[in-house]
């Protein structure tokens, strides 16, 4: 099959690029990687500032935690809905396996999965464009199996170990062939193989993804790396799918990097550039710390200058070196301080509160200058940096940010602070800017990462007894979820200049765990006698 023109691509040669696509409002259907918020809900929230409305499948075909969504229904939803919509974003996981747990838990073949992937052919060739995201496996360094193989508790600290020596393995310079042999023996047989066999499963489907991308059916494919580190079988995986991006030369088409969940986000942001006819936004990427680009994040295994360049890439958008940019993101570069979900930073030195405020001080420059700015918060994953998030707020200029993100993994924060930015800057150019959503997004983003994050988890879990570094379980009617309900209304009203507020009967734990909360957010006026109150209720749409 031929590549096909794009005619959303304001580079296609032959193409006119019209200031307002004929349909309002714009239409996305979107397949998300599962049915999480930060999946489902925050790529409907980010087409909602170009005034998008994006298209879910019903939440009964969509998987619940460890069971998998019907993917055959869930492919023939994506046929009907991509007929009623201006592009479809999709992941594959989820299209190919039910969802992503399901695609690590419970694996499809691979010439199964390929055939319930043909349905991207068929939306391809009706002339809607198609942008797709898979991921590489992760093999993360502990024994909780909520979201891995039944095995992984006892074996996921052996089989992360196993992990880095066998990519050690494969160079000569780094070959430790007695420890290999060690990490071998930690693991039994029967768990290694199968651990490895959905590998080559999973790695095989990639390529499948890159030929998609390589013959025309996808017009972009971002592949993430989730939850890995500098030394592993994926990292090996990742740096093996480069080469092939550079092979197949689709380099302006696939970006290959750290993140999972914010994917089909950054995705939906291009999606949105693409449509709305944009020229490229222009992105300067800036770090007060002159060396702090050059680091690598918790839970990743390239520097997060790197991440943040491939997360501006996906989203649509151009790194610019120069002066003058459409968007100056600004990056809080990894401290080594802590994990607010796994051990919270206890104790930050004089310089770690000077940078935060140099950051800060930045921000409010750029903006009393009028200029776009997004600010990812990478110093610490899980949660945001409460030294910069509090200096942000104290400069009163916070809600005039064009987005900010500090959530889990670098990535996840890059990919989120940028998708929104990009999408705001092009949505501003072209008269389709909802302000309302906007600023919607921002506050939730403020609530989520650093209220709720870094300040209200920790003591929930403490309330529940939760054990470091494992998932644990909250019951429907637990007394936690009012002191939930509560902390989370009062983090909504201390945001100068938002205005905003908890709805009620908004505020749930989607999985039962206190890992992510969800919630609904408006900024405005608050309404008299109102008041947030709680559920764990399954996700509605």
């Amino acid at each position: 099959m031929r590549p096909r023109k794009n005619p959303y691509d304001p580079k296609a040669e032959g193409t006119t690029v019209s200031a307002a696509p004929a349909r309002l409002p714009l239409r996305i259907a979107l397949l998300p990687l599962d049915e999480r918020p930060a999946c489902s809900r925050l790529p409907a929230q980010i087409a909602a500032v170009a005034g998008a409305r994006t298209l879910l499948p019903p939440a009964e075909l969509m998987p619940r935690l460890r069971e998998p969504g019907d993917a055959d229904a869930l492919g023939t939803w994506l046929a009907g809905a991509a007929r009623d919509a201006d592009a479809a974003v999709v992941s594959l996981e989820t299209l190919g396996h039910g969802g992503l747990i399901a695609s690590r838990t419970q694996p499809s073949p691979v010439a199964e999965v390929a055939a319930r992937w043909q349905t991207l052919d068929r939306i391809a060739a009706s002339g809607t464009p198609v942008h797709a995201v898979t991921l590489i496996t992760r093999t993360p360094d502990s024994d909780d199996a909520m979201e891995e193989p039944e095995y992984w508790d006892p074996h996921g600290p052996a089989l992360h170990r196993l992990s880095a020596e066998l990519h050690r393995g494969e160079q000569p310079q780094t070959r430790r062939a007695e420890q290999l042999a060690d990490a071998r023996q930690a693991v039994p047989a029967a768990v290694r193989s199968d651990f490895l066999r959905r590998r080559v499963r999973n790695h095989a489907l990639n390529l499948t993804a890159l030929e998609l991308a390589a013959s025309g059916v996808l017009d972009s494919l971002v592949v993430g790396a989730d939850d890995t580190a500098p030394r592993a079988v994926a990292t090996a995986e990742l740096q093996q799918l480069q080469l092939w991006r550079s092979r197949l030369e689709v380099e302006d088409r696939v970006s290959v990097r750290p993140g999972a969940d914010e994917a089909t986000a950054t995705l939906v942001a291009r999606t949105v550039l693409g449509l709305l006819g944009s020229r490229p936004v222009t992105v300067r990427i800036e770090a007060v710390d002159p060396n702090g680009l050059a680091r690598t994040a918790p839970y990743e295994n390239i520097p997060v200058g790197r991440t943040a360049a491939g997360q501006v890439m996906a989203c649509g958008a151009t790194v610019q070196e120069g002066p003058d940019p459409d968007l100056y993101l600004l990056v809080h570069t990894p401290d080594g301080a802590g994990d607010w979900a796994v051990g919270p930073p206890l104790h930050r030195p004089e310089e770690a509160v000077r940078t935060a405020q140099s950051l800060a001080d930045r921000a409010a420059g750029l903006l009393r200058a009028g200029r776009a700015v997004a600010v990812a918060d990478c110093a610490q994953p899980n949660g945001a940096d409460p030294l910069l998030a509090g200096a942000l707020l104290r400069t009163g200029l916070a809600h005039l940010l064009t987005s900010y993100a500090g959530w889990n993994t670098a990535g996840n924060t890059l990919g989120t602070a940028v998708a929104h930015a990009v999408t705001a800057v092009a949505a501003r150019r072209v008269g389709r800017f909802d302000e309302r959503a906007h600023l919607d997004l921002l506050a939730h983003r403020f609530v989520e990462d650093f209220g709720y994050m870094t300040r209200i988890r920790p003591r929930i879990r403490a309330a529940v007894g939760s054990v470091p570094g494992r998932h644990d379980h909250v019951p429907d009617g637990s007394p936690v979820l009012d002191l939930l309900a509560a902390g989370l209304a009062q983090c909504a009203e201390e945001l100068p200049g938002f205005r905003a507020r908890i709805l009620p009967g908004s505020v749930r734990l989607p999985w039962r765990r206190t890992f992510e909360a969800d919630f609904d957010v408006s900024s405005g006026p608050v309404p008299a006698g109102t008041a947030p109150t709680s559920t764990t209720a399954e996700e509605t749409r």
